[in-house]
C-alpha cells in the first residue's frame, strides 16, 4: 500500500527502505584537499563558498552556474539578468563587491585562490541558465585566478541540468530528476581538474552512502533539509587520510522532489571510492521566504549577507566541513 501511494505522489515521498539517519561523523580529512562543486543554484553556491572560505577550498567547480553575487541580492534580476539575459552582467562589479568584502573580513582574502583550480561547464543548449553566464564567470576568477587553473567545458550541447553516463533523463529534455544521460562523465571530469592524482573510477559501494542529521547546522531561518548524505569510502571509514569534496544539488533536486538521486546518481561515489575521497552531499530546503523549489540561496532569501562567511547557509554548510574535519 504504501509503495502504491508513494508512486502517486512521487517526486514528493520518501521511500519508507532509507537508511537510518545518523550524526554527521568526523574523519582524517586532509585540509589541503577540500573542493567543492554543485549545479544550477549549487554551481552559484559552490562559486559563492570557494570565494568567502578560500582559505579552506583548493578549487570549485560550477556546472550551469555563475558569475559571485550576480543576483546583487534581488530575485528579479537572477531570473532576467543572470540566467535570461548575461550579456548584461558587468562582472567588474562582482570583483569590486568582492573585494569590498574580503577588505572588510565578511570574507576569506581573495590572495588565497590564486592556487586554486577552477572547472566550468556550460551547455550553449541551456535554456534556463545561459551559456553567456560562463563568460562572466571566466571573468570573475580570471581577476584572481591564473588562467591556466581554469577549465571550461561546453560539450557536450546539453539541455539544463547535471550530465551523466548513464543516469537520468534524456540529454535534451530539461527536467526533473535535472540529472542527463549523456554519455559524459561530469563529476569525474569535475573531479580530475580538482585533484591531480586521481586513478581510474571504481564502483560505489551502497553501503557507503550514509544519511545523515542536517538539524544539527541550521534553524527555520537557514533552510535545510531534515537530511543529508555523505559517501565514505571504506578506506577512509578505516582512518586512512582523505580528500573531501562538497556536492551540491540545483533547484527541485531535493528529496521532496528527486529522493536520493543526486547522491546515488550524478557519478561522484564512484570516483569517491578508488581515490579515497569523502563526498559531503548537503540538501537545502523550501522555504515560504521565496524559494518554493529548494534551490542554495544565491539570489539572497536569507538575508543579504547571503554571499558571505555569515550567510545562514553558507555558514551551515562550514559548519558541515568543520564537524567532517573533526574541528
Amino acid at each position: 500500500m504504501f509503495e502504491t501511494l508513494c508512486a502517486m505522489l512521487v517526486p514528493f515521498c520518501i521511500q519508507a527502505s532509507d537508511p537510518a539517519t545518523e550524526n554527521l561523523k568526523a574523519y582524517n580529512i586532509d585540509p589541503h584537499s577540500i573542493t567543492i562543486s554543485g549545479v544550477s543554484s549549487g554551481g552559484f553556491m559552490a562559486v559563492q563558498m570557494d570565494v568567502a572560505f578560500s582559505s579552506v577550498f583548493s578549487g570549485a567547480g560550477a556546472v550551469a552556474g555563475g558569475v559571485y553575487w550576480c543576483s546583487e541580492g534581488d530575485s528579479k534580476k537572477a531570473q532576467s539578468q543572470c540566467m535570461g539575459s548575461p550579456e548584461k552582467i558587468d562582472s567588474r562589479l562582482m570583483i569590486e563587491k568582492a573585494r569590498e568584502l574580503a577588505a572588510l573580513g565578511e570574507i576569506d582574502l581573495l590572495e588565497n585562490l590564486r592556487t586554486h583550480r577552477i572547472y566550468i561547464f556550460a551547455s550553449p543548449k541551456d535554456s534556463v541558465v545561459k551559456l553567456g553566464n560562463s563568460d562572466k564567470l571566466m571573468e570573475f576568477y580570471e581577476s584572481f585566478v591564473p588562467a591556466s587553473q581554469i577549465h571550461r567545458v561546453t560539450t557536450p550541447e546539453t539541455a539544463h541540468g547535471f550530465p551523466t553516463l548513464s543516469n537520468g533523463g534524456p540529454c535534451s529534455m530539461a527536467a526533473l530528476p535535472w540529472l542527463l544521460k549523456c554519455n559524459f562523465d561530469t563529476a569525474g571530469d569535475i573531479l580530475s581538474h580538482l585533484y591531480s592524482d586521481l586513478v581510474p573510477r571504481g564502483s560505489a559501494v551502497t553501503e557507503n552512502l550514509h544519511k545523515f542529521t542536517q538539524t544539527d547546522f541550521g534553524d527555520s531561518k537557514t533552510p535545510l533539509y531534515r537530511d543529508g548524505w555523505i559517501y565514505v569510502p571504506e578506506a577512509c571509514e578505516k582512518g586512512a587520510r582523505c580528500k573531501l569534496h562538497v556536492a551540491l544539488h540545483g533547484c527541485q533536486m531535493n528529496p521532496d522532489f528527486i529522493q536520493d538521486k543526486f547522491a546515488t546518481q550524478a557519478g561522484y561515489n564512484d570516483w569517491a571510492e578508488s581515490n579515497k575521497i569523502v563526498v559531503l552531499y548537503p540538501q537545502s530546503a523550501r522555504d515560504s521566504r521565496g524559494n518554493p523549489y529548494a534551490c542554495w540561496d544565491w539570489f539572497g532569501f536569507t538575508g543579504p549577507d547571503y554571499v558571505s562567511k555569515s550567510g545562514a547557509q553558507m555558514s551551515a554548510l562550514m559548519k558541515m566541513i568543520e564537524r567532517v574535519r573533526g574541528l
